[in-house]
């Protein structure tokens, strides 16, 4: 079994879509931070004040199976028309600190998988 840093980088109006989306693929949790994003997109003016938009950068820890059917949820959201982000996952080659109750979950998919 593989672990995965899945990222996504969205702008914030789609972050409870998917956090319902990562939920829904098998994710239990995540760590969402917020940010400030600039370039091609048009900055928005308000009384001489700029608004580049705020995004929420969300990295989870994951199976490479859970990521691959969220990654595929958001391409079909984007697809669609109703989803703008952008996300990729980076493998992890050593972890610690992981729930144990997770570890017990990962360990019995492995088994069942036949790779123990």
């Amino acid at each position: 079994m593989k672990f995965v840093n899945l990222t996504i980088i969205a702008p914030s109006d789609y972050e409870d879509k998917l956090k319902v989306i990562t939920k829904e693929a098998g994710a239990s949790g995540a760590t969402i931070v917020q940010g400030r994003g600039y370039g091609h997109a048009e900055k928005k003016s308000f009384f001489s004040l700029t608004f580049e938009g705020n995004h929420a950068i969300i990295t989870q820890i994951l199976e490479e199976k859970i990521s691959k059917a969220i990654l595929k949820a958001i391409k079909k959201g984007i697809q669609e028309g109703e989803l703008d982000a952008i996300a990729y996952t980076s493998p992890i080659n050593h972890i610690v600190g992981l729930n144990t109750n997770t570890l017990k979950k990962f360990e019995e998919t492995i088994k069942q998988e036949g790779v123990i």
